[in-house]
């Protein structure tokens, strides 16, 4: 029996980008801006496992993706102010945008299991403050300890039973140190043999920073994210915890990237002992899906109708454990590899990366997603590369494919 829940929290990419290249499932290669060479995790647990290729979010921006991942659900009141956020953006900072069903940990709580939170509703800050990534990185890289880092999280319970070495968001920290800080308690957990029942990691880089001098490239930002991936799933898959684990890894949201099905179709890794090998589920499930089946591993009930009437994803699991563990794929892209100065540019770079400097990208999720999806497109495919509008975004459209088809020009199977 399944023990132990895990769930992976990422930031707003979609399918076609990041694992459009797959030659199993529904892929979309000629958008996938970010190939093997900054997401072989992702590619290779996918190819490993169960290619899920019908998978979709149930909101658009974060400030949905995290209540319909947390909750299941979202508020009448958060519905209704969408995009004005007068009061707050809500991240665990606005009670009007919590549903009375409740969290899934206090669901978890409320039954007896036990739970830990990694950077989840955290508004992180380095000490010092101004510390670049550079520095912080820096400072990672040769163990010196010298940075610090701030907590802030809204919701009390969830503070509680928050690690308080683990940093939430902030882009100048990154993603590898937070799995640094994961492995570290796991390394407790075997010792005590008390891994938690349910457990969330958060790992946000994935957003990027677009093309910021002082910032990292794009590309180094997504292989960062994908390396702090790989290197949890093989501390976990290589733990005495290993053989009643599952860890679902799931975006939070659709709102950048390009996808030519739909808009809000995202990625959703399904990894354990008893996940199917080398199958293409094309069955649809939402963040509603992977709630309800978290719950049922759990033995919880659901918290509420939306999680409730969610289809359960029995089609990604098998009965035959297959207890091979995954070994994390090293990175090819230097973590380190900077946006260069703006001096430096010339033509369209310098126009996205003045457009990037414009970005907010201090604050969560401000950034402007057409203007983000824009600089990151350009980016990875060149300044002069036709920019596919049709199908990029949250509500970006795959509609669009009849007209490929009928012109001969479909090459996205």
């Amino acid at each position: 029996m399944v023990e132990n829940g895990v769930a992976g929290r990422q930031e707003e990419r979609v399918w076609g980008e990041g694992l459009g290249e797959l030659e199993e499932g529904y892929g979309g290669r000629r958008l996938c801006i970010f190939g093997s060479e900054s997401a072989d995790s992702r590619r290779g647990l996918a190819e490993q496992g169960v290619v899920r290729d019908n998978e979709y979010c149930s909101g658009v921006n974060c400030a949905e993706g995290h209540s319909w991942t947390t909750e299941g659900n979202v508020t009448d009141h958060l519905e209704k102010s969408f995009g004005g956020f007068t009061r707050s953006y809500t991240w665990g900072n606005d009670a009007l945008t919590y549903s009375s069903s409740g969290f899934i940990w206090d669901n978890v709580l409320a039954h007896g299991l036990s739970f830990r939170n990694f950077g989840e509703m955290d508004y992180a800050a380095p000490v010092p403050e101004d510390a670049s990534f550079e520095t912080i990185y820096g400072d990672f890289v040769e163990d010196a300890g010298e940075i610090g880092f701030t907590q802030d999280i809204g919701i009390e319970r969830l503070s509680r039973y928050s690690s308080p070495t683990y940093p939430g968001w902030n882009m100048r920290i990154p993603d590898v140190l937070r799995a640094d800080r994961f492995l570290s308690e796991l390394q407790g957990f075997e010792e005590r043999g008390d891994l938690p029942n349910f457990t969330i990691v958060y790992l946000p880089n994935d957003h990027t920073s677009g093309t910021s001098p002082g910032a990292p490239t794009p590309r180094a930002q997504m292989a960062d994210n994908d390396l702090a991936l790989g290197r949890v799933i093989d501390g976990l898959s290589h733990s005495r915890f290993w053989p009643k684990t599952c860890i679902f890894v799931i975006e939070d949201d659709p709102q950048a990237g390009f996808d030519h099905v739909d808009g809000h179709r995202s990625l959703c890794l399904v990894v354990s002992p008893y996940t199917a090998r080398g199958k293409v589920v094309s069955d649809f499930y939402n963040q509603t899906s992977v709630l309800h089946t978290m719950q049922r591993i759990l033995g919880l009930p659901p918290m509420n109708q939306m999680d409730a009437m969610a289809p359960l994803m029995d089609t990604c699991f098998v009965d035959r454990a297959d207890m091979t563990a995954y070994d994390a794929l090293p990175n090819t892209v230097p973590l380190d590899e900077m946006n260069p100065d703006l001096g430096a540019l010339r033509g369209g770079d310098h126009h996205w990366a003045m457009e990037s400097i414009r970005q907010p990208f201090d604050e969560f999720d401000a950034a402007d997603e057409d203007t983000l999806n824009r600089i990151l497109w350009h980016a990875t495919q060149g300044a002069d590369a036709p920019y596919p509008a049709h199908v990029a975004g949250a509500h970006g459209s795959g509609l669009a494919r009849r007209d490929l088809i009928l012109t001969g020009d479909d090459d996205d199977d």
